[in-house]
């Protein structure tokens, strides 16, 4: 049986280097398939035999996988990978997948879609509503993620040999390649977190900034904090899952990169924070055991949850859908930037309530703590993700350097004594 992979030059055709190997035998006429893939150059073909040549030395497929449509590709992904994922991951899924099949057609076949072809897709990925600019780096991310993982599915089942979407060597300038800028955030700093408290009058307000701010916590996590899950005596905060009941919504926690996934963790109170979250805590029965719920919003929660568990439309949407662990707040950006305005922060880039979170882990990126430590107190499933305090690079940074070398080289006119 022929299983090596060979190589032909043929000047005359347009695209000269030509790989070439043999499939399995045919049951009925005995005689194996021939398959071949041309490259313009000699240096892409011979890497390309080199690739084929072990994936047959390593016992791999030498037949080209069926015919398998794009659109069955996509509805099978969906049914096996996506369904049983959160509201919000499907939506995000959901994007990307209408934009594939309106960008290649539900008809195309799945092994004709080559990297140039996933290349020039990323690439023209624009904006889909009246706003105007470009698309987000970590829009393009997005569905650069989830392209990857739909046509990793194609290989594990056999429907094309490898993934389109995972470039095997190309420049910097590739559209599979690029790494999107992440966007600037305010860094709010300990004397500005300072001057916030002092402008909030609400004790359950100030408790949930301390939770955000001073232990790391989600917003979500927040709003769906109990009572039994904090425990002032030896200053922690445990983040579980909440079981669903008749009267109080679910909370399931999500790990970063995990839609489905849990990832509970405690996280110490810091000792300033202690005496805004007892006075909340000690409120706490008159919202139900929810730590920093007033008594109107338990109320609120629990009428919008009647009605969600009954299937109908809640919270003045049109349709029904799902409830998100957010639910539980209302208004709270929105409260929080007039509170920073109050006190007198200036905002010099995007603030949003995770600036709370990211702020606690510059703070500790910038403090030394070891990463993986961090990464544990964060919640974060993978320590790349934390990793980004520490690569982001602030004037308090760049000064702290320059303070450094100063203390260790001294003042020049002491080093050149004696030259």
């Amino acid at each position: 049986m022929k299983t090596k992979v060979g190589l032909s030059h043929e000047p005359k055709r347009k695209l000269p280097w030509v790989v070439y190997w043999f499939g399995q035998p045919d049951d009925e006429t005995g005689k194996q398939r021939k398959y071949t893939k041309c490259f313009r150059y000699n240096r892409e073909a011979r890497e390309f035999q080199t690739d084929k040549q072990t994936q047959f030395d390593r016992g791999g497929p030498r037949d080209m996988p069926a015919d398998v449509t794009l659109g069955r590709l996509l509805d099978e992904f969906w049914d096996a990978r996506v369904s049983g994922l959160s509201h919000s991951s499907q939506a995000c899924y959901r994007n990307t997948v209408s934009q594939l099949r309106e960008h290649f057609g539900n008809s195309r076949p799945v092994r004709l879609i080559e990297q140039r072809h996933a290349e020039t897709f990323m690439a023209a990925r624009k904006r889909r509503d009246d706003r105007p600019g470009s698309l987000s780096g970590n829009a393009r991310k997005q569905h650069l993620k989830y392209c990857r993982a739909i046509f990793n599915a194609a290989v594990e089942w056999r429907y094309i040999v490898r993934n389109p979407f995972l470039p095997v060597r190309s420049s910097g300038s590739s559209p599979l390649r690029a790494k999107p800028k992440s966007r600037a955030w305010h860094h709010l700093t300990p004397g500005e977190f300072d001057r916030l408290l002092a402008a909030v009058p609400n004790v359950k307000r100030r408790a949930a900034y301390w939770l955000m701010y001073g232990c790391g916590l989600r917003p979500g996590e927040v709003y769906n904090l109990t009572l039994d899950r904090v425990d002032l005596e030896s200053r922690r905060v445990y983040v579980a899952n909440l079981a669903v009941t008749n009267s109080v919504p679910p909370f399931v926690v999500k790990a970063d990169g995990q839609s489905a996934d849990t990832k509970e963790r405690s996280v110490p109170i810091p000792e300033a924070g202690i005496a805004d979250l007892t006075a909340a805590c000690q409120q706490a029965f008159k919202s139900g055991g929810f730590v920093v719920l007033s008594p109107e919003r338990f109320a609120t929660v629990q009428r919008y949850w009647r009605l969600c568990r009954d299937g109908e439309s809640w919270g003045g949407r049109k349709d029904h859908r799902p409830w998100l662990n957010r639910d539980m707040m209302n208004n709270l950006l929105r409260d929080t930037k007039a509170y920073l305005r109050k006190a007198g922060v200036d905002l010099t880039a995007l603030f949003t309530l995770t600036a709370f979170r990211k702020s606690f882990g510059q703070n500790h990126a910038n403090a030394g703590t070891p990463s993986r430590a961090l990464a544990k107190l964060l919640g974060h499933s993978d320590v790349s993700v934390t990793m980004e305090f520490y690569n982001r690079v602030t004037d308090a940074n760049e000064r702290a350097v320059a303070q450094t070398m100063d203390r260790l080289l001294g003042p020049g006119d002491k080093r050149l004594v004696g030259t």
